[in-house]
């Protein structure tokens, strides 16, 4: 159901609601009003009845002219009694009633009763009794409710109903006209939104549109500006990628193309030799694109915790092997106390990001240093993950560069792809991390650490 339609079926049923609200407040307004001067004639009847009350010897009597002139009335029926203090009927319709008249009341009580399966309105008046005995008498009069209720039918007359039912369709129809003019605009911008294609990412103009959709439009245009960005950013990766590609996939070319032409078997083997260290150095580059592309679609919802000290334990496990062909010194320093160091995030990613940073310090660092990874924790409970090795160090110029795709510095070794620090930053940056050189204290070399959030942060 359209949003539309769902405003259309809210306001009918919000203004059937009201319709029959006032229908029945003004259902009650009439018959109140139609009740009042038949009440006031009620009382005066009561009044009249009890004025002609006479003491006679066979008893107490009211005047047989005025019971007379009570039965007069043609559209209702008139019924009456003379009760005494113990309620018994001295004279009149022994079917009238019981009066509920409060104790010590002087004025005329009204109450709403039946006789004969008639509902009735009764009016019942304390009256000295004329045989001086103490106790009140009680005259009562009542009538049915025939002209009350014609009275009221004849205000339910289509002329009476039609000016409501004109009134609600036109609020119907106002409201329709109103909602159509709130929701143009916003008609209009989805309009000018759908013509435009799909690389047209520029901002939408708020000017034309209501103050209340300016936050709106402008959330869009914030959000096309992160589109510009990331579409940019991708179109550069994929022109660097490709370029980078090109190059070891036409050395691979060469190279098979030339042990295809050799004869010569020893000749022959070195064209394969290098075909394969060729091969490797495209798997590396294409294995790091792939990383590279995962770690900047990762969705931080997916996260767990992580201890870092043993990531970096089982990472180091892994490059050992590297290091000591290199004769180098790869170790770990942890917080100490032996308490785990948990981060969220991806376990795989963590380990990527660690690998790399180990990777490169081992490619720089000369046969015989010293690398070590350190996993500190500080005072507000966050986690510094870094790498600390005694190579060659980065030019201050280049320090802000090393972690853009495909950069490679003065001092870079042929077998580096340019991709590790920035898969570095990358997952870094996906698990609300930032990444950045700390001054090697120790002398030469290069410390580059990720500073993680805590671990209640990082949940939220």
């Amino acid at each position: 159901m359209s949003t539309f339609l769902k405003y259309f079926v809210w306001l009918v049923g919000l203004l059937a609601f009201v319709w029959l609200a006032m229908t029945s407040v003004t259902e009650f307004i009439v018959r109140s009003a139609v009740d009042a001067p038949y009440d006031e004639k009620l009382v005066e009847l009561s009044r009249a009845l009890a004025n002609e009350i006479r003491l006679t010897p066979s008893g107490v009597m009211i005047r047989a002219g005025a019971i007379q002139l009570l039965r007069s009335d043609r559209r209702d029926s008139v019924y009456f009694a003379l009760r005494d203090a113990g309620g018994e009927t001295l004279e009149g319709d022994d079917e009238m009633p019981s009066p509920t008249m409060p104790p010590g009341a002087s004025d005329v009580a009204l109450n709403t009763g039946a006789i004969r399966d008639q509902q009735v309105r009764v009016a019942s008046l304390q009256v000295p009794d004329p045989r001086a005995v103490g106790a009140p008498l009680t005259v009562q009069v009542a009538e049915t409710l025939n002209k009350r209720r014609a009275l009221v039918e004849s205000l339910r007359t289509p002329s009476v109903l039609l000016p409501q039912v004109v009134v609600m369709l036109g609020a119907i129809l106002i409201v329709l006209y109103g909602f159509a003019y709130v929701v143009g605009p916003m008609r209009r911008l989805k309009e000018s939104i759908d013509q435009r294609g799909s690389s047209d990412l520029a901002p939408l103009d708020p000017d034309p549109a209501p103050r209340e959709l300016r936050p709106l439009i402008a959330s869009i245009n914030g959000l096309m500006a992160r589109l510009a960005t990331t579409m940019e950013s991708q179109r550069r990766f994929i022109a660097d990628a490709a370029h980078q590609l090109r190059t070891p996939l036409a050395g691979l070319r060469s190279q098979t193309e030339l042990a295809l032409a050799e004869r010569d078997p020893v000749a022959m083997r070195r064209h394969l030799e290098r075909l394969a260290a060729g091969t490797e150095r495209a798997t590396l580059l294409a294995n790091r694109l792939l990383t590279l592309a995962r770690a900047g679609t990762y969705v931080r919802t997916k996260q767990a915790e992580v201890d870092l000290c043993l990531l970096a334990q089982d990472t180091i496990a892994d490059h050992l092997p590297a290091a000591n062909a290199r004769a180098q010194d790869l170790g770990f320093e942890g917080p100490g106390e032996g308490a785990p160091v948990a981060v969220r995030g991806d376990r795989v990613l963590l380990r990527e990001l660690l690998s790399n940073l180990v990777d490169n310090a081992i490619r720089y660092t000369p046969e015989g240093g010293v690398i070590t990874v350190q996993v500190r924790r500080s005072r507000d409970r966050s986690a510094t993950l870094a790498v600390r090795d005694t190579g060659p160090g980065v030019p201050d110029d280049e320090q802000t560069r090393i972690f853009e795709p495909f950069y490679r510095g003065r001092d870079a070794v042929p077998s580096g792809t340019g991709l590790g620090l920035a898969i570095v930053r990358t997952i870094a940056g996906a698990h609300g991390a930032s990444v950045h050189i700390e001054p090697n204290r120790d002398g030469p070399g290069l410390c580059i650490a990720a500073s993680f959030p805590r671990l209640a942060e990082a949940t939220a």
